[in-house]
């Protein structure tokens, strides 16, 4: 089967602080007080693609580890206090990304947030292009995500794919093998995608 990349968007957050990420999903009219900064990243990354897609769009996002800040602020809080933050917590939880991506999206379809690394940097890709086959979504919103841990060197911040079936007004025709041997081990995963996104 054929599938097509039909948008793309990019949001890299190198040096940009939560306030500046607050103040741009607040533009956009979303609150984002208490939301994670990994959430931040892939509300920014997905929200420019919001015109494209549509309620039966599925929602495949990966990342190595959701939200570094939350989990260690999470941590440090229950070692102190012996009593974790119920904020922090619900902010944690791995799927926490797609319910709000799914939210503002106004999607009604299957999402979904898969753990990966290196070797499994497709692997939403590839569930996403398991159901669009199956006709259970119209199309795929597929995210990379990943909010940089301190000490860093990787690229932060978040790239999402628009995928369908229809070739109709499309950037360019998938090729999941040529993705798969494009591969670098010299860049971190997030730049890995951002040089190949059309």
């Amino acid at each position: 089967m054929t599938f097509y990349i039909k948008q793309t968007n990019q949001f890299i957050a190198n040096g940009v602080d939560d306030k500046t990420l607050r103040q741009q999903l607040k533009e956009q009219g979303l609150d984002a007080r208490r939301l994670s900064r990994f959430t931040q990243l892939a509300l920014l990354g997905a929200i420019p693609l919001k015109s494209y897609i549509n309620e039966n769009t599925g929602i495949y996002l990966g990342s190595l580890f959701n939200s570094p800040s939350k989990f260690d602020k999470m941590f440090h809080q229950l070692m102190e206090q012996n009593l974790p933050s119920p904020l922090d917590f619900m902010a944690n939880i791995n799927n926490e990304a797609t319910f709000q991506l799914t939210q503002t999206l106004q999607t009604s379809a299957n999402s979904v947030f898969l753990a990966i690394n290196h070797q499994t940097i497709w692997q939403p890709l590839k569930l996403a292009l398991l159901d669009l086959e199956n006709n259970e979504i119209s199309s795929a919103l597929i995210g990379w995500t990943l909010e940089k841990s301190e000490h860093s060197e990787q690229t932060e911040g978040a790239v999402f794919w628009l995928i369908s079936k229809s070739g109709e007004n499309s950037e360019r025709k998938l090729d999941l093998l040529s993705l798969e041997n494009s591969m670098s081990e010299n860049l971190d995963f997030l730049s890995q995608i951002n040089k190949i996104t059309p």
